[in-house]
């Protein structure tokens, strides 16, 4: 068989940041765990007329070699055309921190059917969400609400240090400086931060960040 043949009959792997693709789709952009939870879910649905879907899911780290501490039931099954179900996400072991969020990723990977034609090719659908662990004592509407607000920034040449305070992941997006708006949005770690580089002239910064919903805060304003 040619080497064109072999690639055409290939699975690809498309690894996707948004919730959704083709004919399926999972049901949040990110999913908050609280440490007083039991477990949580994330619906999925596969939204085609005819197609069965396969579902795996697992929780990652993107730090090499870190035990995850959550666990997904179930990890494996099939879905109908135009079927709901819904995956739980438990907390597995409590050596999380408790004064700050912790960050993890839920995948959730779509496996079609094979197909019987021949050279055709097929996809394989890897979505892949946030999972934030939020410490039972971390868990005020009111300090989570105003906690993008509470960034500072320096420059330095071409780059800027964005730093967090606060307990918080902040999911910085819509960015401009002197009002020219950046392409990438940015996540600051709590109790840290974070270098940004390649950032336009200027020494007034806006921004907005994501909320636990998936939508958007109002603006914040700071100077560089």
């Amino acid at each position: 068989m040619s080497f064109y043949k072999k690639s055409i009959l290939s699975l690809l792997l498309i690894a996707l940041s948004a919730p959704s693709f083709a004919g399926f789709s999972v049901g949040a952009t990110r999913v908050i765990y609280n440490g007083n939870m039991k477990e949580a879910s994330l619906s999925v649905k596969n939204t085609e007329d005819s197609n069965v879907y396969l579902i795996r899911s697992w929780v990652s780290s993107d730090k090499a070699g870190e035990k995850v501490p959550f666990i997904i039931t179930p990890p494996l099954f099939r879905i109908e055309p135009g079927q709901d179900n819904a995956v739980r996400i438990t907390q597995t072991s409590s050596s999380l921190a408790q004064d700050k969020e912790s960050v993890y990723w839920i995948n959730t990977l779509a496996i079609p059917p094979a197909s019987k034609e021949k050279n055709s090719l097929q996809f394989s659908i890897n979505t892949r969400i946030k999972l934030i662990y939020r410490p039972t004592a971390l868990n005020n509407k009111d300090a989570i609400a105003k906690a993008y607000q509470q960034l500072t920034f320096t420059r330095s040449g071409s780059a800027i240090t964005a730093s967090n305070p606060t307990p918080y992941y902040v999911n910085m997006t819509k960015i401009s400086i002197n009002g020219k708006e950046l392409k990438e949005g940015y996540m600051v770690p709590p109790k840290s931060s974070l270098k940004i580089d390649n950032i336009p002239m200027g020494n007034s910064i806006v921004w907005q960040a994501i909320n636990d919903f998936g939508g958007l805060t109002e603006k914040a304003k700071a100077s560089i």
